[in-house]
This record gives C-alpha cells, structure tokens and sequence, in this order.
C-alpha cells in the first residue's frame, strides 16, 4: 500500500469524511450559487420576472446535464475506487479514461443538439411569448457550455475520490469568484441580461474543468489520465454506465419531474403558484446538492475500503454519513419551515409570489427531516457496486410514486396546486419506509456475509 493509499485504509474515518466531504460540498453549493446568483441579479432587472421565469425554465437542461455527469463521473469514480481498493491500478485507470471519454463526447453531442433545437426545446419546457426569446438566448449560450458544465461535475469527482479534497477545494472557490464577478459585469455594465447570465456560469464551470483535467494528468494524482486509456471499451464503458444508471436516472426524474409540476401549477394557479413553485424548487436545491457533496466525499471511502474488503470501515463509514446527513437536513429543513418568506425576498420584494412560495415550500420540504435514510443508503449501494439496489431505490421513489401521485392527487382534491406539492411529501416519506424495512437490513446482511467469506 502506497503512502498516498494509506489514509482511505487506515486514517480517522469522521475526520477523512469531513476532509473529503468539503470539496464535494463545495462544488455543489458553487452549482446552487450559479443558479441563486443569477436569480438575485437577474430579478433586479426591469423585466426581472419574465428573466427569472427564462431561467428557471432552463433548470431541467441543468438536471439533464448533472445526470449525464453523475453517469459517468459518479459511476467512473466509484468504480475506479473499488479497482483501486483491490490493488489494481492499470484496471483503475483505463476505467478514468473512458469515463471522461464519454463525458466529452456526450457533452459535444448535447451542445450540437440544443443549439440547433433551443426554441422548440424551450417551448417544450413550458415557455410562452412573453419569456420564449429570453429563455433560447440562455438556453443556446448554456447549450455551448455543456462540456464545461459536465466536465466540472464529472472530472472533479475523480478528483474528490482519490482525496485531493485541497486542490478540489481551491478549484471550486475560483470558479465561484469568477462567477460572482462575471455576473454584475456582463448582466449589468455590458447590458447583456439572462445572456450575461449563462456566459459568466459557463466559462466559472469551465474553469474548474480544466483545472481538474490538468490535475488527473499530473504526476501529484494517484490515477493518471492517459490518453491511451481514453480508447473507447466496451466492457468497460457497460461497466460504468451499469453503476451510474442510479445517479442518472435519479436527475433525469428530477428533470421531468420539475417540467411536470411547474405545468401543473400553473394550469391550477396560474403565472403566481408558477413562479412561487419555481423559487420553491431553487430552495429546496439548497439542502439537496450540498447534501450530494457530503455523499459523494464518502464514495471514496466506501468504495475504497469495500474493494479492500474492510468491512467494518465500511460500517463506520456508514454511520458517519448518516449522522452527518440528518444533522444536515434537520438544520436545514428547520430554516426552510420556519422561515420560508426570509428565504424567498432574496429572490423577489412581490407580496404575493412571497405568500404563494411561503406555503409551498412547507409543504415541499416537510418530508425532509427523515429522508437521509434514503438517500444515505441509495449511495451506499451505488458505492458498493450495487448498481440494482441503488436503481430499485430510485425508481420506487420516483417512478411508482412521485410520479403516479402528481397525476393522481389533484383528481382526488379540491386544492390542486396543494395537491401538486403533496405528491412529493407523501413519495419521501413512503420511500424512506420502504428504504427503513428492506434496503437498510439487506446492505448490512450483504456484508455479514462477506465478513464470514473472508
């Protein structure tokens, strides 16, 4: 075992998951930034309404990019780590490359395709005249960046894994800096609205990628980007996609989820419960993708120590994670219940898209105090290697009963834009027990028995 190996072998596992957990933080509060940020500035505008309903619309591209992103990168990584963990580099390696093989690739294709097809593309999401031109000149400036966006998502997490968590973290504050002092100038000093807004995201995410590509091509990173391991295999790229299918489909979801219930809100409340699920939807990202960073800095070490058949780091791990998780979303789901209107002035001074946000976002996020429970152990499986049990998690929250309950909810109740934000409480809730009666016991047997192998 290599000097640089020994610490996801043997360090402190509540002090490395912090180590580790910061940058994958980090990055994420950065891709919320980008979204609030532009928000903020853009809702000062003249049109500021139209500005952030443009952008707002722009969020499933956003998921759409995250969940080819967690493809590969979350997928590459967390098998790359358990390679690593069973002593085979070159395996470890080969795998590195093809995951940002396919994200390159996947990125270029992506941005051929939204340029082209930006206005039916947003006309779909749900625009209208008053938002359409608005919306296409984002969506097309966004559309060029998607292998910078990709890319920041998924080459960080290879660095994240191999616990680079100092450069990670430098990389991430300069994109944030250079988002924060892009976005007045271009918005603002060069007149250029929602424009400005895409293209100071852009190029703060393209930052962090190429610092990242340069870093897993140098010699300080445990696995070394080669270009002879970025030929394309097959086996390998089924490998990766097979794990990363969770991550994937689960911002997928999300995506078509979002499209949905913003349409549904507004054939039941019109342009205000629109706007008012639109700022709930932005809030609620402030608890889920700081929570993805503090699980995706445990993914090196449970896929590290379960390819080296450490199993009671494992456990350890485990325990950590979910202690971490529930204090976070426990924080967290509190400022949002008790203080909703706080929250949502930083995106708009109107009474009434206040008042209408206000109780959506209780009822949005009234479900949250218990769901570390599921999302803890859906990255646990996917971690481990598990790709089907972290599939079967998502697609029980998601596509049996989020899904079904937004169709079927406002049939059955007077309310229907209440009814609309119901849909979710009631899938978190139920998907956590179910996670609670089977998922949790069957990881922990899982292990019993590799213990008694060994």
């Amino acid at each position: 075992m290599t000097e640089k190996q020994e610490p996801l072998a043997r360090g402190d596992i509540p002090a490395l998951l912090r180590k580790m957990a910061v940058p994958g933080v980090l990055s994420q509060i950065l891709l919320l930034l980008y979204n609030m940020v532009d928000r903020i500035y853009l809702g000062r505008l003249n049109d500021g309404g139209m500005a952030l309903l443009a952008v707002g619309l722009c969020l499933p591209i956003t998921y759409l990019f995250n969940a080819v992103a967690f493809l590969f990168g979350q997928g590459g990584a967390a098998r790359a780590m358990i390679k690593l963990g069973s002593g085979d580099r070159d395996e470890a390696e080969r795998i590195m490359g093809n995951s940002v093989l396919a994200i390159l690739v996947s990125g270029a294709i992506m941005t051929v395709f939204l340029y082209i097809y930006a206005e039916p593309v947003m006309c779909l999401l749900g625009a209208g005249e008053a938002s359409i031109d608005a919306a296409v000149s984002y969506m097309r400036i966004y559309s060029l960046g998607a292998i910078a966006i990709m890319g920041y998502m998924g080459f960080l997490q290879f660095v994240i894994s191999q616990g680079a968590t100092r450069q990670a973290m430098y990389y991430v504050i300069s994109g944030a800096v250079l988002n924060v002092v892009l976005d007045p100038v271009l918005i603002f000093l060069c007149n250029m609205g929602v424009s400005g807004a895409a293209i100071a995201t852009v190029l703060s995410q393209l930052l962090i990628a190429v610092f990242s590509i340069r870093f897993l091509a140098g010699r300080k990173s445990k696995l070394r980007l080669k270009l002879k391991n970025m030929a394309p295999r097959k086996t390998l790229l089924k490998i990766i996609f097979s794990l990363g299918f969770s991550p994937f489909l689960m911002q997928i979801t999300e995506a078509v989820l979002t499209v949905v219930t913003d349409a549904s809100a507004q054939k039941y409340g019109g342009d205000i419960s629109a706007l008012g699920m639109t700022l709930a939807v932005s809030l609620s990202m402030a608890i889920w993708m700081p929570s993805n960073g503090i699980n995706q800095g445990a993914q090196a070490l449970l896929s590290y120590n379960y390819g080296a058949r450490a199993y009671d780091r494992v456990r350890q791990t485990v325990k950590t994670l979910m202690k971490y998780q529930l204090l976070f979303f426990g924080i967290m789901t509190a400022a949002l219940e008790l203080f909703p209107g706080g929250f949502i002035r930083i995106f708009t001074s109107d009474p009434a898209v206040i008042r209408e946000a206000s109780w959506i976002v209780r009822v949005n996020t009234a479900g949250f105090f218990v769901l570390p429970i599921q999302t803890v152990f859906q990255q646990i499986y996917l971690s481990t290697g598990q790709e089907k049990s972290s599939l079967a998690m998502v697609i029980i929250r998601k596509l049996v009963l989020h899904i079904p309950l937004l169709f079927l909810l406002p049939l059955i109740m007077k309310n229907k834009v209440l009814a609309v934000v119901l849909a979710e409480t009631i899938s978190d809730v139920v998907s956590v027990a179910v996670t609670s009666v089977h998922f949790v016991p069957a990881f922990y047997k899982k292990l019993d028995r590799l213990e008694s192998a060994c």
